[in-house]
């Protein structure tokens, strides 16, 4: 009698187990079921407290930056002034429109106020490649054109409207060309389509060490700074692995005249990108107190000179301090 009551109990124990299990698995169904039917069919109030909430807190951010972190184009000059830029300078810009940074002007007023940093007689220099989010490798591979006067620059919203002076000239390079305002801005960008290397010695890069050139960045981080891969192909020799892939590849560029030219151009290799390690790069010239930064309004502004840059990978090289891994 004592086993069969046991079992009983047994079996009603597991009744009453499956049961239980089964209603909350029901329930879980049954709260996936609503959350996939308000996602497929979100009732109006829910979209209009999304967009009236974030309406709100654009609006507060606007009060915020327009009244308590604004900046104008004296301000950036007088800022650029104590870091040391003078008239007759080369000023290299890496750039990031934010619609909150908190300049009161536009795009055209603070390029004019690095125009007026440098002067007349002096170089003011920006990227414009014509490819974002792939390598230079991808970019040749869809055979697209780079038009110097008609292909827009990827390297933000400040280097287009810079693009667009009539008195500012685009280097012919396939993959990294550059724009310069000044004195001697057609002898600077001259022959960049000649330059297997993009940022080799032949090419407008190695002009920037030559005229002892400032960097600046405005809301752009330091990887932005293409000057970088100058700074790399000095020390390709002595890496351990192939800096640049050893295949040549033809790039596409269209002259000012409407002339296509053929360009042969080299690419860092994937090996060489896997293996960076530009974080150590940067500590270093941070450690050295090389690169400087200073937030005006709301923008970030990062300041260094190329030839510091140099000089700091050609000591961590002597050191064996490479700003990449081994392969």
């Amino acid at each position: 009698m004592r086993t069969l009551y046991r079992q009983r109990r047994y079996r009603l124990f597991k009744r009453r187990v499956r049961t239980a299990y089964l209603e909350m698995q029901a329930k879980h169904v049954a709260r996936l079921q609503l959350g996939v039917l308000i996602l497929a069919h979100k009732p109006k109030w829910i979209y209009e407290s999304n967009r009236m909430i974030l309406s709100l807190r654009d609006r507060l951010k606007h009060l915020v930056v327009k009244h308590l972190l604004n900046y104008d184009d004296p301000a950036l000059l007088g800022q650029l002034r104590r870091w040391g830029v003078r008239e007759g300078d080369t000023l290299i810009v890496h750039s990031s429109w934010k619609p909150f940074n908190g300049f009161t002007g536009r795009p055209v007023d603070l390029i004019a106020a690095l125009k007026q940093a440098v002067g007349e007689t002096g170089l003011l220099v920006m990227p414009s490649l014509t490819y974002q989010n792939e390598s230079s490798a991808e970019f040749l591979a869809r055979g697209e054109p780079m038009n110097v006067r008609r292909s827009p620059s990827k390297m933000g919203l400040l280097t287009e409207v810079f693009r667009r002076n009539r008195e500012v000239i685009r280097s012919l390079s396939p993959t990294h060309p550059l724009l310069a305002w000044g004195k001697d801005a057609v002898e600077f960008v001259a022959g960049h389509e000649q330059a297997v290397e993009p940022f080799g010695a032949a090419s407008p890069f190695a002009r920037l060490l030559a005229r002892d050139s400032w960097i600046l960045g405005i809301d752009a981080p330091f990887s932005t700074v293409t000057f970088t891969h100058f700074v790399e192909d000095r020390l390709a020799d002595r890496l351990p692995f192939p800096f640049y892939d050893p295949e040549i590849r033809t790039g596409t560029v269209i002259d000012a005249s409407g002339q296509s030219l053929q360009c042969s151009v080299r690419v860092i290799s994937v090996q060489a990108n896997r293996l960076r390690r530009e974080e150590r790069y940067l500590a270093q010239l941070e450690r050295q107190a090389l690169l400087r930064r200073q937030r005006i309004g709301n923008t970030q502004l990062l300041l260094l000179r190329c030839r510091d840059m140099v000089e700091c990978a050609e000591d961590m090289a002597a050191r064996g301090k490479w700003f990449f891994d081994q392969p």
